[in-house]
């Protein structure tokens, strides 16, 4: 969150009335160009212009009760920004100067007369449409006022309500506050490739009102108020509302081609897209220079430090660079609109931009459900029938528990015991295994159990992708990249490479082809297996190993295969007939 830097300190003015020290700073405020906010016998409240020697200040200045000319100076920073180099100091030293300076010039008697005309100012009732003024300010400056709509200040309070509202439906419905789950995620909303892709194009424009807790929600917010109060005056109600919707669909899209499948939502994108507009408005429109600055570095603060901050893992920075592009974008049509007189003109400009920004989109969203892979409709047939479903809350592991709590027990001529093969029941259906590192993806029936937390077969090796286990039968998925093209080329050879018997020939055991699975050409490699010590009678059973050589990547996959049971062998070529590897 950004920070409002501020500095205080007080002023001794002793031998003047309190209505005289108001005047010293009135008259210092208008050689400083200040603009007052507020005056009241009490204090007065200034606003510090945006230039280049400033950020655009808030400075209080407070008469203490009952005091020899004592003063409390409190200026504060009002934009995005971390330090203020100095400012707001430099801001009280130079309203101390310019205060000595006006006591010293201004004749006494003067001084006295203008204050009597300020305490007859100050005791005089006031008009109705004074009073309606000060009324209308108090709601303005209070924080109650970013959520409630105003002439001028429309769509920025809807649009924060909107998100307000969701959030606290979604929590009401039992939700979690601080740490919703993948599935209520999806049940509201997020964006999710498979699923966005596959028919719920609704998700793109959902994911812009749903939040992954309370802290995501209420740094949303934050950066929400600030954009919004400066950019709805620049550009009105109408296209704020439009400028929030397209862009939230840009960084939809956009975050759907980087990495389909991350689970996305908040409305970060949509607000990036805003603070585009507002950049292009700084770098192109007619912003006066010395306002243009301090707003820039504002903004490029902001950007640049969510930009680097969602480069942690876990944050969709796709739909942050997606929003801010066509909300730049965007920006450049609605600057442009402005080159035109009349407002007819302008609103026709901006109407035939939003609708090239949503083309784009569309075009971009279409494309993407062209080039659907294969996988996305098997998630969606998972998630139409509930397998997904049950399958997050744990539903079908606890079968599977049940059901290897159920295994019979046989007993081998060696006197060891091992659970049994369970087949595939009428209850039991195919879950997707998807690896987003590697691009792997194949499916399995769920009468075999895919077990979590396997390490590798070294302390140093990594772990397998996948492993699968029904009674003794398992199989096994690893994926190697090596660093260079020489240890890549060696490990192929070693792989390839069978043993060898008594004559020097490869052993007959040994049986090795070349197989093609779904456009992939694999080398297929079976053997016997004998499990057991040398001195004990063991088990026999049979071993099929894949490999797939991904030269581009230099990394290589291995399918292990142990089959104890022949009646596991056709679910474990199922399995392996499955298997997909997208470059």
């Amino acid at each position: 969150m950004a920070l409002k830097p501020s500095y205080d300190d007080k002023l001794h003015l002793s031998g003047l009335s309190n209505t005289e020290i108001l005047i010293l700073a009135l008259e210092a405020s208008q050689k400083l160009e200040w603009n007052i906010e507020e005056l009241t016998p009490e204090g007065i409240r200034f606003e510090v212009p945006l230039n280049w020697y400033s950020h655009g200040e808030e400075i209080t200045f407070t008469l203490e009760k009952e005091s020899d000319g004592e003063v409390s100076v409190r200026s504060q920073s009002r934009s995005v920004q971390f330090v203020d180099y100095g400012k707001n100091r430099k801001n009280f030293q130079k309203l101390q100067k310019t205060m000595e300076e006006v006591r010293a010039a201004l004749p006494p008697e003067k001084l006295t007369q203008k204050a009597n005309e300020l305490e007859e100012e100050f005791n005089r009732p006031l008009t109705e449409e004074e009073k309606a003024y000060i009324e209308e300010e108090k709601k303005k400056g209070s924080l109650l006022s970013f959520f409630i709509p105003r002439k001028g200040f429309i769509a920025t309070p809807i649009l924060i309500d909107i998100n307000i509202l969701v959030f606290i439906l979604m929590v009401a419905s039992g939700v979690g506050i601080l740490e919703p789950s993948t599935l209520a995620l999806l049940k509201w909303g997020a964006d999710f490739g498979p699923l966005t892709l596959t028919g719920d194009w609704w998700r793109t424009v959902t994911c812009n009102f749903i939040h992954i807790g309370g802290f995501h929600l209420a740094m949303n917010i934050y950066a929400f108020m600030f954009v919004g109060l400066f950019l709805e005056q620049l550009i009105g109600s109408r296209r704020m509302f439009a400028s929030y919707l397209l862009t939230g669909l840009c960084s939809a899209v956009f975050s759907l081609y980087m990495h389909p499948e991350t689970i996305s939502a908040g409305a970060s994108g949509a607000i990036f897209g805003l603070y585009g507009i507002f950049l292009a408005f700084l770098l192109f429109h007619g912003i006066a220079k010395e306002q243009r600055k301090a707003l820039l570095t504002s903004i490029l603060i902001f950007v640049g430090y969510n930009l680097v901050y969602g480069m942690k893992e876990g944050i969709d920075n796709a739909a942050h660079i997606g929003g801010l592009l066509s909300g730049f974008l965007l920006g450049i049509v609605y600057v442009f609109s402005y080159k035109f007189e009349k407002a007819d003109a302008q609103r026709t400009v901006s109407i035939i931009g939003e609708l090239g920004i949503f083309c784009i989109f569309l075009f971009s969203f279409i494309m993407l459900c062209k080039n659907v892979s294969p996988l996305y409709q098997e998630i969606r047939q998972e998630w139409d029938s509930g397998i997904v479903e049950a399958y997050l809350n744990g539903e079908l592991e606890e079968e599977e528990n049940k059901d290897d709590s159920a295994m019979s027990v046989s007993d081998d001529s060696s006197g060891r015991q091992l659970p049994s093969y369970v087949p595939v029941g009428n209850n039991d259906t195919w879950l997707s295994y998807y690896d987003t590192e590697t691009n792997f993806s194949c499916q399995y029936p769920t009468n075999w159990t895919k077990i979590t937390g396997v390490e590798g077969l070294t302390p140093i090796s990594h772990p397998p992708l996948l492993r699968l286990a029904n009674g003794a039968n398992q199989l096994s998925v690893t994926a190697i990249t090596y660093d260079t093209q020489k240890e890549f080329e060696h490990t192929k050879k070693l792989l390839l490479t069978l043993p060898r018997n008594a004559q020097g020939q490869p052993s007959e055991d040994y049986k090795q082809s070349n197989v093609n699975i779904n456009g992939l050409s694999m080398t297929r490699t079976t053997n016997p297996l004998h499990i057991g010590a040398p001195d004990e009678q063991g088990e026999d059973i049979q071993q099929i190993v894949l490999n797939y050589f991904q030269e581009s990547n230099k990394r290589i996959f291995s399918i292990v295969m142990l089959v104890y049971d022949e009646e596991a062998e056709p679910d474990l070529e199922a399995i392996a007939s499955s298997i997909q590897i997208t470059k």
